[in-house]
């Protein structure tokens, strides 16, 4: 696959990971920035479309279309047009039940949506070993609105965001624990509850989070509970 064609596929799905794109992005410095920069500029486009409707806009619009307001100029018409067309468009939106469209189906399957991505994907960040600083962690952080209330206690060997879901996705980090490498994820997806769980020979956790959860997942021989009590105080909510 050339870079052209790389590009193509993102830019048509920013989350596509099949083995040759993962391998674009494991071989060059400037793919894996790509990646990152596409990931970034989509979660802003999701944010943007959550915009809550203000409570007096409907009475803005009665007033404005009332019998007492003959003399409009075109100014106001036009504002009249743009608030009942965001209105309209902010009572579709709240009549979709967005709680099952996006989180009851991936909360339901969501450390097997983690083991997954570690079963395909990890092979190819085997060999990396990446240090990275706390201002990385924190920039990369920021896009799910969270940063480091201190430094991060242990080796970071991999950080990077990674298509989680069809919908969603997750930074994906690498770090270095008792018992040899444990994988993280923070995501947007929420859990009700601590959950522990055991696939594949490793062992995991989901932890709720104010505004989404953490993942971890590490050897059978890995402490999971103690890494959780100690790194999910460290995830500080930013808005």
């Amino acid at each position: 696959m050339d870079d052209l064609e790389f590009r193509r596929r993102l830019l048509s799905d920013p989350h596509d990971r099949s083995d040759e794109i993962l391998q674009k992005i494991l071989d060059d410095q400037q793919n894996r920035q790509y990646v990152e920069g596409l990931l970034n500029l989509d979660s802003k486009i999701e944010q943007a479309f959550h915009v809550d409707v203000p409570d007096d806009l409907a009475d803005k619009i009665i007033f404005a279309h009332s019998p007492a307001k003959k003399q409009v100029n075109m100014s106001s018409r036009m504002f009249a047009l743009a608030a009942s067309l965001i209105f309209a468009i902010g009572l579709g939106v709240g009549q979709i039940n967005w709680g099952n469209v996006l989180v009851s189906p991936a909360h339901a399957s969501l450390e097997n949506m983690a083991m997954h991505h570690i079963e395909h994907g990890e092979q190819f960040i085997s060999g990396i070993n990446e240090g990275n600083s706390e201002q990385e962690v924190n920039a990369k952080l920021s896009v799910y609105s969270y940063r480091l209330s201190s430094d991060f206690p242990y080796h970071i060997y991999y950080l990077n965001h990674c298509g989680f879901s069809a919908t969603q996705h997750a930074l994906h980090m690498v770090f270095a624990g008792q018992h040899g490498r444990v994988t993280a994820f923070v995501t947007k997806i929420h859990s009700d509850k601590k959950i522990d769980f055991t696939q594949q020979g490793m062992k995991g956790q989901i932890i709720p989070l104010e505004k989404g959860s953490l993942v971890l997942i590490g050897s059978k021989q890995e402490n999971i509970d103690a890494l959780s009590q100690t790194i999910t105080p460290l995830l500080t909510f930013t808005q």
